[in-house]
């Protein structure tokens, strides 16, 4: 799977109602949808809206539209149109609105009007980590540290090195302490403990 697919298709269960919509959109209702939901996406809401006739069927578009607009700032190319169609025949769009939603979505130009704070950051592909003992063995060596001075010069010179890739293509390096490693370590375990805490929580779950 490529990782602009991947992006795609993260949190499957949030396509289960617009799956169920989807089959009974027409391909010449998805040109105006699309047109639509950008307006709204850019701040011009178009009066048109307010008077469709398929209220449901829009929705479903325009979510899909939404999803791809504030991905499109974690990628690093435009989107390819075998992920985006390949996307779409998961949602179980017909044939023919994938070939309508792929050939309007993977243009970047329809995206360029949309407000930053509505694009998502990029997201981490991996995160590899290595630990670097060279200033410590160094300052070793040079103090002639005895066997208890060793022990304080490797904690307090010993380096975690984080490499961080992401789904835009960028790779990001940090050094850090072995405190600062182990501080990083606490917050990122008390984020992922309050996030699961919150998922429990009858007001996040949906119907």
């Amino acid at each position: 799977m490529s990782q602009q697919l991947e992006l795609l298709t993260e949190s499957p269960s949030q396509w289960t109602a617009v799956a169920l919509l989807t089959p009974e959109i027409q391909k010449k209702e998805i040109k105006p949808y699309v047109v639509l939901a950008l307006k709204e996406l850019e701040g011009n809401p178009d009066s048109r809206t307010s008077s469709l006739m398929s209220v449901d069927k829009f929705s479903a578009v325009r979510v899909v539209v939404r999803h791809l607009a504030r991905l499109r700032s974690a990628n690093k190319e435009p989107w390819a149109a075998e992920d985006v169609a390949q996307f779409l025949e998961g949602l179980r769009f017909s044939p023919e609105c994938v070939d309508e939603l792929t050939s309007l979505l993977c243009i970047d130009k329809v995206y360029e009007n949309i407000p930053k704070h509505l694009r998502v950051k990029p997201g981490l592909v991996s995160l590899q980590w290595k630990i670097d003992l060279s200033l410590s063995q160094s300052n070793i060596s040079s103090e002639k540290a005895s066997e208890t001075q060793a022990m304080e010069i490797m904690q307090r010179d010993t380096h975690i090195i984080l490499i961080l890739t992401l789904t835009n293509g960028q790779t990001h390096t940090y050094r850090l302490s072995i405190n600062k490693f182990h501080e990083l370590r606490y917050t990122v375990a008390c984020a992922l403990k309050n996030m699961i805490v919150l998922e429990k929580r009858k007001c996040m779950r949906k119907d």
